[in-house]
């Protein structure tokens, strides 16, 4: 609809209204993920399912696919063959880790490349002038401050988030990107993650303090530690996430528990 009403006769049809249309069933559809998620993991967690961590991991893809969709939106109509594509690398990177036994370290370095892939397979680069501006104007006709950023952020680093997050809930349903036969846990994997994201950051620092004086600091070192940084303040705003939900899950699931006996006994 988009396409088409930017290529109508009639100038006042610019492909804005299907623009804001299609994000607003988008950002329903999330709610909604979200809402079915809080619901499933109150009721697996009451009973104790043995199938607790695969239920709401299936829940939390849905959502995750939802805001594929907007990403795909901000980014750009070239992004649709690429979000196709990621699906697919997804997919056979879990059948890998579900169907061959790999080590937690070599599981977490080929997630981490192919994230790191997505950024640059949807045309980005770590450098300021490449980022891409048109993703402020995708449903408006003029410079809006925060909706602009927003858009320009998520078109930028929003595969970042998404695959992150995404290795975040393989991990923590504990099917993650290892095999359940070499003893280990998922969560390593996602230990490993945030290691090589560390790792990356070390490295961004020493260059740039390394490079201080070199003639193009400013055109390449500096703007690379700035994306960098940017990547690590995201994986370490997941890790909080992660701790948090270690924190108040074993609260939440008692308080339901106790709610459920009081109802039984009453």
């Amino acid at each position: 609809a988009s396409w088409w009403e930017k290529r109508t006769l009639d100038q006042s049809r610019n492909g804005f209204i299907a623009a804001r249309f299609a994000m607003a069933a988008v950002f329903v559809g999330m709610a909604y993920s979200l809402y079915s998620l809080a619901r499933q993991w109150k009721t697996s967690s009451v009973s104790g399912s043995r199938n607790h961590g695969e239920t709401w991991a299936g829940y939390a893809q849905l959502c995750l696919f939802r805001a594929m969709l907007f990403l795909v939106i901000v980014t750009g109509p070239s992004a649709a063959s690429t979000a196709v594509l990621i699906v697919i690398q997804c997919s056979a990177l879990r059948w890998m880790s579900e169907s061959i036994v790999v080590d937690a370290p070599v599981s977490a370095a080929i997630w981490r490349l192919a994230i790191r892939q997505v950024f640059f397979a949807t045309n980005h680069h770590c450098s300021f002038n490449r980022l891409q501006f048109s993703a402020a104007f995708v449903a408006s006709e003029t410079f809006q401050f925060y909706l602009a950023g927003t858009s320009l952020f998520m078109n930028t680093f929003g595969w970042e988030i998404l695959g992150s997050t995404l290795v975040l809930i393989y991990s923590r349903a504990g099917r993650s990107t290892i095999s359940k036969n070499n003893g280990s846990s998922g969560r390593n994997v996602w230990v490993w993650f945030r290691y090589f994201q560390w790792t990356e950051m070390l490295a961004s620092c020493l260059s740039v303090s390394v490079m201080k004086r070199h003639l193009m600091v400013w055109a390449i070192f500096a703007p690379r530690f700035m994306f960098a940084a940017v990547f690590t303040v995201i994986c370490l705003s997941l890790w909080v996430l992660d701790v948090l939900l270690d924190f108040v899950a074993p609260f939440i699931t008692n308080i339901h528990k106790s709610k459920k006996t009081d109802f039984l006994k009453k």
